[in-house]
């Protein structure tokens, strides 16, 4: 399959997702408390579907605008305590839907992370992370032509699933390599997308097929789903 075809469909499954799957977190409002040794942070998050407006930006409160246009879309309300004082950031700008995810026992994978003195978040289509000392981006990325979902924790770099690519991105922000399947990383049937073991990452596509790939993003193996989604 050559790259335009690739690329035809994969912009389909999206918009086939973001229709039948996406919808109902369109219109809403996220909450999530993070904390550390150091840090707790508290998060909200706004849709721009929102139907009552409730995050405004303050006199002190700080700004990071992640659109290049300027434009509200969604945002973030990022409220932080490090024992001594409080402090309020408003990421703006957001583009694409954004689910707030911390890790657990049974979720390996987050959207948000506080790193030593950074938050790092998956947000819509940009991956940042965000100096907590000082309030100010470190470094932000729109690494996939498409939206970015969860990230996991690689020796010391993030793996990052994004709707067309996976990425591996070093905590400077360089991304090291994207690896492609034949089809979107998003698996209808509720199958992870994204596992890590102690030698490879195994990783499952839209239809089902499933990839092995070597932490440098080479192929190792793929087993081709015959009976899954077809187009």
């Amino acid at each position: 399959m050559n790259f335009e075809v690739h690329f035809y469909l994969a912009l389909l499954r999206v918009k086939t997702l973001r229709i039948i799957g996406k919808m109902t977190n369109f219109r809403d409002t996220q909450h999530l408390t993070l904390s550390s040794e150091k840090w707790k942070v508290d998060l909200v998050y706004e849709s721009g579907y929102s139907a009552k407006k409730t995050i405004e930006a303050k006199e002190g409160d700080i700004l990071i605008e992640l659109s290049e246009h300027r434009e509200w879309h969604s945002c973030l309300q990022i409220s932080l305590e490090d024992g001594n004082s409080k402090h309020i950031c408003i990421v703006t700008g957001i583009i694409g839907s954004t689910h707030l995810q911390k890790s657990s026992v049974d979720e390996k994978g987050h959207t948000v992370k506080i790193d030593y003195d950074n938050l790092v978040l998956s947000l819509g289509q940009h991956f940042i992370s965000i100096d907590l000392n000082q309030l100010k981006l470190n470094w932000k990325l729109e690494p996939d032509l498409a939206e970015v979902f969860e990230f996991y924790d690689l020796d010391n770099d993030y793996l990052l699933r994004g709707e067309l690519e996976i990425h591996r991105i070093d905590k400077a922000g360089n991304v090291k390599w994207s690896f492609s399947g034949a089809d979107i990383w998003v698996n209808l049937e509720g199958r992870p997308e994204v596992e890590i073991t102690e030698n490879s990452i195994k990783l499952i596509d839209f239809k089902s097929d499933e990839y092995e790939i070597d932490f440098e993003g080479k192929e190792l193996n793929t087993s081709y789903n015959k009976g899954g989604y077809q187009h």
